[in-house]
């Protein structure tokens, strides 16, 4: 079977709170090896870790996702002791999403408390950008950023934005959106294979063959399968080369 990870997920959230266990055990099934789970609130975060206490081959971040600093208060106590934790393998996901109505003010001081936090923890940085890449770019290059920098989650920009990332050391990774938005296609043909990496999102941006439906960690195939066809190159490679890098990323055992 080919090597793939679903390098983010949200597995704790109530889309599957009636059959996590099946969607999980079918994920591996279908060739995934491991399974980032993304937290989103010191909640979220703890059922984050949680989920990989319990399952080898599941990792987990903590954070508080920029669209909740309204609903949050970052407890930054909390977030350093979860972010300690063996399972833990990056902060995030963070950054800035100027399309809801939270405070921008507020996303900006979370932003830099977390990207502090990462460098403090030595681990790397997942970046949500939505309508708000300048900003981002700007606020990256003021800061103090963990050594292995990160990755920009969910990009759907085009190369020019993508090089910019590049070049301070991001990885870019893409999900089932690309199926179906030649929008969002458009930065992968240049962008280095070595660089990029797979993911679902999910419960969110199912791929093509389901959109509109609950995605789930077994459909990160289709999101490989469509780099490999833009990039005119085989399945397998597109697999196994996003799967290193993720590995290489966050610090994963070699499957």
């Amino acid at each position: 079977m080919p090597y793939l990870i679903d390098s983010h997920s949200h597995l704790d959230f109530e889309e599957f709170d009636q059959d996590c266990e099946l969607v999980i055990r079918r994920a591996f099934d279908s060739g995934v090896k491991m399974i980032i789970n993304i937290g989103a609130g010191l909640e979220s975060s703890k059922k984050s870790i949680a989920l990989a206490e319990k399952y080898e081959n599941i990792y987990a971040t903590v954070s508080l996702h920029p669209i909740d600093v309204d609903k949050e208060e970052f407890n930054e106590v909390s977030f350093l002791e979860l972010a300690r934790h063996p399972k833990v393998v990056a902060i995030g996901e963070t950054g800035l999403d100027y399309y809801h109505s939270s405070d921008k003010d507020k996303q900006k001081l979370v932003f830099k408390k977390l990207v502090a936090l990462g460098a403090q923890v030595k681990k790397p940085i997942i970046i949500h950008s939505r309508e708000a890449d300048e900003d981002i770019l700007s606020m990256l290059k003021e800061m103090e950023l963990p050594k292995s920098r990160g990755v920009i989650h969910c990009f759907g920009r085009g190369y020019e934005m993508a090089k910019k990332f590049l070049d301070l050391g991001f990885l870019i990774s893409y999900t089932g959106n690309i199926t179906y938005n030649s929008e969002r296609q458009s930065s992968i043909k240049n962008v280095p294979l070595e660089k990029i990496m797979v993911e679902t999102d999910c419960p969110f941006l199912a791929p093509a063959p389901f959109r509109g439906q609950r995605n789930e960690p077994s459909y990160v195939k289709f999101v490989a399968e469509k780099i490999a066809a833009i990039k005119s190159l085989n399945f397998e490679e597109v697999a196994e080369q996003t799967s290193r890098n993720c590995v290489k990323l966050f610090n994963l055992p070699a499957v």
